[in-house]
């Protein structure tokens, strides 16, 4: 056991954890470099790169190429240079006019940050974006507004890891969804509202861990029922009546809805995790995967520890957004994808053998980069030759291990963002007083107050709200966050029969983050068996929980 530098808390490095560190190791000129096992317990390491993946803060800002006007995830305030999307892929400008020779005199860190601040940075990160101007981290978009790190959402809004899913709003962690409102980690489910953990469900209005269900509403845990309330059948006639009485939902039946539902919860088992079709895994919201041991949100990974939101990861460690393509062999990266033997890397797409480095794509044998496109033996943006890299390398990892950076992933100042723009913010939120003792930057947002309609006296019911609605600035319920609604958005709650929001986005979005389980595994036992299990539910969260074996022998 060792005790992890940030949060002072004891975590095991396991021989097999060992055995791939030493796997992993690159050489350069002749030598081995080990990597040093983590001086940060997982939760730890994965805050890190969180802080460094900037989704939802976006701002109105000027291309520092063109001049127009474009919407960015930097403030245009922030010391770095950005360019619209298509400006930045251009061939326009060369990143390695910034290259620079490496000091040895002082660290690796200060050096990089530099070339950072120098390097023009794409304003977002989108591909096949078709009008979806408000999105980030999107790929093969079409008609979305404010959807993050997603892939294949065609006519969404404000979600979350959305991934091949139509008309869905409001939701966090769905996949292949459709016509879904306020969902949260579920997939396949079809005309459902207020659902989570979910899935081939039809139909639905307030379920939670339910599978293959059709016309059923509040219910937890069933499994191919149909004409439930409450977990009870109750027969066709019965259900349409009182499916009937909640076909226009208001905030006061959605509320005695959740509180019914959640005292039905507190009396049935919960899983111990989401795992399907996984062997030897552990974590939760594991599919098709083998041989994963803490990870979340993963599917079809082979040989991966400590990973989340990824697809089709073989062998690696720590990986955090790798989505769409395939990582292997790499260590400590953030929204990455198909690369391979990388380390310590954010937003390093198709590559290979490429440390310490951001923004960099189609690249190959690269260390400290950043901003380069189809570029091989780089160091600092500057070029090397294929004899010389190997060289020069070697003695940046010599100086790297004195200083104390090698084998650590980019350090919390090299981040662009301030921590509270990040998604670290979401899932470890800090004080602006904490954040900066811990070395982290802060960014303090611009607000600006109009003059607004109060929630409070906006319809309860979506029958009674007309079209002037949509020329309206609200002031939500959570800290008087003013936001508006915009017609796709009006023409959806009305088609679902569902109440205008009461709160701003971002405050929907938090609220679905906290209902959501965390990315922490609890060491509990079993409520029927005492076996011993790891679960995301805490006692606080869950009182019955079950290991895998005795909820299925319950629940079939």
């Amino acid at each position: 056991m060792t005790s992890c530098k940030q949060c002072q808390k004891t975590f095991e490095v396991a021989p097999e954890d060992l055995a791939f560190y030493d796997e992993i190791s690159p050489s350069f000129d002749g030598r081995n470099f080990a990597i040093p096992t983590p001086t940060k317990c997982f939760y730890c390491r994965f805050q890190q790169r969180l802080a460094f993946r900037n989704e939802r803060s976006l701002y109105h800002r000027k291309c520092d190429l063109s001049g127009k006007m474009i919407i960015s995830n930097y403030a245009p305030d922030k010391p770095y240079k950005v360019y619209e999307q298509s400006e930045w892929w251009s061939d326009k400008w060369d990143a390695l006019s910034y290259g620079r020779d490496f000091d040895f005199n002082r660290s690796f860190t200060d050096q990089y940050k530099e070339l950072l601040e120098a390097v023009p940075h794409s304003a977002l990160t989108t591909r096949n974006a078709e009008n979806s101007a408000y999105s980030n981290f999107a790929l093969n978009q079409k008609n979305t507004y404010l959807i993050f790190g997603s892939g294949g959402a065609e006519d969404c809004l404000y979600g979350k890891y959305i991934a091949d899913c139509k008309d869905c709003v409001d939701c966090l962690a769905v996949y292949n969804c459709e016509l879904c409102y306020e969902g949260i980690g579920s997939e396949r489910c079809y005309n459902c509202r207020y659902f989570m953990n979910s899935r081939n469900c039809t139909d639905c209005l307030m379920i939670d861990n339910c599978q293959s269900c059709k016309n059923c509403i509040a219910c937890f845990g069933l499994v191919s029922k149909e004409y439930c309330i409450l977990n009870q059948y109750v027969g066709k006639e019965q259900f349409e009546a009182f499916q009937k009485e909640y076909e226009y939902l208001t905030p006061e039946k959605l509320a005695t809805l959740r509180e019914k539902l959640d005292d039905l919860k507190a009396t049935l088992p919960h899983r111990e995790a989401r795992i399907f079709a996984g062997e030897n895994c552990s974590g939760d919201n594991v599919y098709n995967s083998k041989n994963c041991q803490t990870c979340f949100d993963i599917k079809e990974c082979e040989d991966c520890k400590y990973t989340n939101f990824s697809p089709k990861n073989k062998r690696s460690y720590d990986i955090t957004f790798s989505a769409p393509g395939d990582v292997e062999f790499c260590n400590q990266m953030c929204s990455t994808t198909s690369v391979q033997k990388c380390m310590a890397g954010f937003l390093v797409w198709f590559g290979g053998n490429i440390y310490y480095s951001e923004e960099c794509h189609n690249c190959s044998d690269c260390f400290g980069c950043t901003g380069l496109k189809g570029k091989k033996y780089c160091i600092l943006n500057k070029q090397y030759t294929a004899e010389e890299y190997p060289k020069m390398v070697a003695r940046i990892i010599e100086h790297m291990q004195k200083t104390g950076e090698w084998g650590e992933f980019l350090d919390y100042k090299l981040s662009m963002f301030g921590y509270n723009e990040t998604v670290a913010q979401e899932y470890y939120p800090l004080s602006k007083e904490q954040a900066l003792a811990q070395g982290m930057n802060w960014y303090d947002k611009p607000v600006e107050r109009l003059e607004g309609t109060v929630i409070s006296q906006i319809p309860k019911d979506i029958r009674t709200v007309d079209d002037t609605i949509l020329e309206k600035v609200l002031t939500g319920e959570v800290l008087g966050r003013q936001y508006k609604i915009i017609p796709q958005e009006l023409t959806f709650y009305r088609r679902m029969k569902v109440p205008l929001p009461r709160r701003h986005p971002d405050i929907r979005h938090a609220d679905r983050v906290a209902l959501h389980n965390p990315y922490v595994l609890f060491d509990r036992s079993c409520s029927k068996c005492s076996k011993a299990i790891q679960t995301t539910y805490s006692e606080e969260r869950a009182k019955i929980v079950y290991c895998e074996k005795c909820y299925l022998e319950t629940v079939y």
